[in-house]
């Protein structure tokens, strides 16, 4: 019985890992446009990249 029980929560948790995974790509993506509506060609290439996928991970605090 606690064997389908940890099974269970081990879905739903990778459930929610890939759901959150997914949410910050698709807001790094957004945070990088937003960038680079203000930056250079050469700043939005080279180093907005990077900000933006740190921004992503962590998109509920920049929310």
């Amino acid at each position: 019985m606690a064997k389908d029980s940890n099974n269970f929560f081990s879905g739903i948790l990778g459930v929610l890992v890939v759901l959150y995974i997914i949410s910050a790509e698709i807001f790094a993506v957004y945070f990088w446009w937003l960038m680079a509506k203000e930056d250079s060609f050469l700043t939005t290439i080279l180093i907005d990249p990077f900000i933006a996928e740190f921004k992503g991970l962590l998109w509920p605090f920049f929310i």
